[in-house]
């Protein structure tokens, strides 16, 4: 197995990019976004893996690069961020680097580019029941999942998945399991590595 650091987020211990990206979706609950878009881009002929979320909830202050430092949080009656320094850490232990900026919908986007192949690179670990859980705890937010892998891109989200089946906000198991068949099925079918 590929050696990788142990990160900590709060208590836990964050050893794959899935977890971060569960930290990044549930500030833009928490920032009150009602459009969520998670992407993961792999392209092995040059060795870059890039993952972005982005959402259209309140955006950040106008000190956006501040907010990778980690004494910095929006939260209220916490005194330090940590989750996007250690993002940040990790990528660049990994040859890549993370950047903040306001999203096309008007709220923020946290995009992160790290070598695909670097043996510092965490494992992806598993997008898709990430992906899922937070389609199901928060219903009311369309997710959106954008797996590309050598220029082939699959995506899927929950309110393409409740127009199609005819499913509403109330049957968020329906949902999620709907999401994370999908994402996995896309991963593994355009061949993305872990």
């Amino acid at each position: 197995p590929r050696p990788f650091g142990k990160l900590r987020i709060g208590g836990a211990t964050v050893r794959e990019i899935a977890l971060h990206v569960l930290d990044l979706m549930e500030n833009s609950v928490a920032a009150g976004a009602q459009r969520v878009l998670v992407r993961v881009v792999q392209n092995r002929a040059t060795d870059q893996l890039e993952i972005a979320v982005e959402d259209d909830g309140c955006g950040l202050p106008d000190t956006v690069q501040d907010a990778a430092h980690p004494v910095f949080t929006t939260k209220p009656g916490k005194r330090t961020g940590l989750g996007l320094s250690l993002f940040r850490e990790a990528a660049e232990r990994a040859g890549g680097d993370l950047h903040l900026c306001a999203s096309p919908w008007g709220g923020t986007a946290v995009r992160v580019r790290m070598r695909l192949l670097h043996i510092d690179r965490m494992p992806l670990g598993d997008l898709a029941a990430t992906v899922g859980a937070m389609a199901c705890t928060a219903p009311e937010v369309d997710f959106s999942c954008e797996v590309e892998v050598d220029g082939k891109k699959e995506t899927v989200s929950t309110q393409q998945l409740r127009a199609a089946t005819g499913q509403g906000p109330g049957q968020n198991l329906l949902v999620m399991r709907q999401m994370t068949n999908q994402i996995r099925k896309g991963l593994e079918g355009l061949g993305a590595l872990p």
